[in-house]
């Protein structure tokens, strides 16, 4: 089935639970409330609690999440602005976490107002009371990419390879148009896990999730960032660098999750214990499961060894997302791989190939007398 349909399929079911849930008169009624230049310049449009039971048929249209630690409940749901099919969540708020709340819509409000980047999801509406914090954000059809990776109850949707790989690059130019191309300067996300990545139908990633998001101050202004002269670190002070190599590590893990095996260790610490030695060490062969049907060997291990650099102990040996092709920038300090190797890159390859070209390429940077590290 095309993406059209899909779409209109699911449609088709919200307009039918509407018509079994609250009035169309009194639902379409209370859309009059919104400000349509307001929606349309993607201002966060400020809801009524009627509107956000409508929007949601009582809240009876529960997604459940990959994370069974997330801070939040999620609905699906109705925009009363053009129809639009939005993913709602739903903070509860206690005394002790009420200030948190209000930080969060805040952050979340900025980053509407603030960015626009085809891998951001921004925020699209929100209420607020004592009780409770709802943000609204248009719908991702696949969800979250912890539910695809590891499902829930047990079920999970199957990526291929070149599917991660699409997904794992355009994470990277959205964390990277956050850093280095945010008109209100350099954002840092503070959080960037796997469960704050969704999915639309097409398999575009979104960036969320940015309650712990943190803008950080430019230096100076004499230069402009994309000056092939300059770098980052020319704009920012130390303690400003370290935040934004923090989310470089994130990614890093990010892309852990994404290609390692699915048995790997839950926890992001216990995670990069586990990997770190085998990564460098160059055996990527040892953190793969050998099930992969499409796999290029050539691109695995350059996504390896990408997630080698971003995970490095030091912060300064982490690189900065600072050109499209990160994996390429990642990667320029490598040994060359042999001839053989590249010429029959397009085809898969086992997981055995993988680790004889690990094998290789160490012999030979032993022999070349290179040690594989990543400048800042």
């Amino acid at each position: 089935m095309s993406t059209e349909a899909h779409e209109e399929s699911d449609q088709k079911v919200i307009v039918e639970a509407l018509s079994k849930g609250p009035s169309l008169q009194n639902y379409y009624a209370s859309s009059r409330k919104f400000c349509e230049a307001d929606f349309v310049l993607g201002v966060p449009l400020e809801l009524s609690w009627e509107m956000v039971e409508e929007m949601t048929f009582g809240f009876r249209t529960r997604i459940i999440l990959g994370d069974e630690k997330s801070e939040y409940l999620a609905y699906e749901g109705l925009l009363p602005v053009y129809g639009y099919q939005v993913m709602v969540k739903r903070y509860s708020t206690s005394d002790s976490s009420r200030s948190w709340s209000r930080d969060v819509l805040e952050a979340e409000k900025k980053t509407a107002l603030s960015m626009h980047h085809k891998n951001i999801l921004s925020l699209a509406g929100y209420y607020q009371s004592e009780n409770t914090t709802i943000l609204v954000f248009p719908s991702t059809k696949r969800g979250s990419l912890d539910t695809n990776l590891y499902g829930s109850r047990g079920k999970h949707l199957k990526l291929t390879f070149q599917d991660k790989l699409k997904i794992a690059i355009e994470i990277a130019r959205g964390l990277r148009y956050m850093h280095e191309e945010s008109p209100q300067g350099p954002v840092v996300h503070g959080q960037l896990l796997i469960s704050n990545i969704f999915l639309r139908r097409d398999l575009r990633p979104l960036i969320s999730g940015f309650g712990r998001a943190t803008w950080l101050h430019l230096k100076q202004l004499t230069r402009p960032i994309n000056n092939q002269q300059c770098s980052l670190r020319d704009y920012l002070d130390l303690e400003s660098i370290a935040l934004v190599k923090s989310d470089i590590l994130s990614y890093g893990v990010l892309l852990l999750r994404l290609f390692c095996k699915t048995s790997v260790p839950q926890d992001d610490k216990t995670l990069l214990e586990w990997a770190r030695p085998l990564l460098m060490k160059r055996a990527f062969h040892e953190l793969l499961d050998e099930d992969w049907e499409d796999v290029d060997m050539h691109e695995m291990f350059r996504v390896m060894c990408t997630a080698s650099q971003c995970t490095m102990p030091c912060p300064d040996l982490r690189p900065y997302m600072s050109e499209e092709k990160f994996f390429v920038k990642c990667n320029h300090h490598l040994p060359s791989i042999s001839d053989t190797t590249m010429k029959e890159r397009k085809k898969p390859r086992s997981i055995h190939t993988l680790a004889a070209v690990c094998l290789a390429t160490q012999a030979q940077s032993v022999g070349n007398g290179v040690h594989v590290t990543a400048k800042p």
